[in-house]
């Protein structure tokens, strides 16, 4: 028997070997959060007048990740393969967040061929500021677990990921 109270200040007790009680709980508990972090993302965007979509964040991420405080350099092509997406997808998106300042296309010097995909000052700022919520929720969730516990939350979160993944996959 699981007995905490949930983020409304409820109380919960579920019956965790009954399959249906908990697979109900764990789906309600999945819907909420993600909702709220969605509903999150979007209030962090407006308090800092941002008009950007959570994918568009999520590609300023994937582009800060690959090249902030390194010499390493992303393509649209890189890109789209890291968010999953096809490249006139991402194409646009990229040239979308030029258009809003947030990221500049440059031609590679040893390659002019290659284009390269940076951030400009305001997507960093954007970047660190998703970053950091980012961290200060994952810290949140672990904070006090045990290994063991980490282990197990990370497992599940894998699970997630991978039923997410496959799901996509299957679709396209």
């Amino acid at each position: 028997m699981a007995d905490s109270k949930d983020s409304r200040g409820r109380q919960e007790d579920i019956d965790v070997t009954n399959d249906v009680d908990f697979v109900a709980a764990l789906n309600d508990l999945l819907v909420a959060t993600y909702g709220d972090i969605d509903a999150l993302e979007h209030q962090l965007h407006r308090s800092h007048g941002l008009n950007l979509s959570v994918a568009e964040t999520n590609l300023i991420e994937a582009v800060g990740r690959a090249t902030l405080h390194t010499d390493a350099h992303i393509t649209v092509t890189e890109i789209a393969e890291r968010l999953g997406v096809k490249a006139p997808s991402a194409t646009a998106a990229v040239n979308r967040l030029v258009a809003k300042g947030m990221l500049a296309k440059v031609r590679d010097e040893a390659d002019a061929r290659r284009v390269n995909v940076t951030l400009t000052r305001e997507g960093e700022k954007v970047y660190r500021m998703h970053v950091i919520f980012h961290r200060r929720m994952a810290t949140e969730v672990a904070g006090g677990l045990t290994a063991e516990e980490r282990i197990v939350l990370l497992e599940g979160v894998r699970r997630l990921e991978r039923f997410y993944a496959m799901t996509l996959e299957r679709g396209r």
